[in-house]
């Protein structure tokens, strides 16, 4: 697991009255879909992860 990254695809968690997304034009990139996770895969990768509301500031 060390480093791979994970991405997780879910529903927004409220509605927003804005587009969202984000467009870096410069920055291709590619996802493929290889498998989907087992249920023991999933809590073993979610345990390693922090939630992403936290406030980051510069130390």
């Amino acid at each position: 697991m060390e480093g791979c990254r994970l991405l997780v695809l879910d529903e927004p968690t409220y509605q927003r009255s804005w587009n969202a997304d984000r467009f870096f034009p410069h920055l291709p990139g590619t996802a493929e879909l290889t498998r989907v996770l087992t249920a023991d895969e999933s809590r073993t990768w979610f345990a390693r992860t922090s939630p992403g509301n936290e406030i980051r500031r510069p130390s």
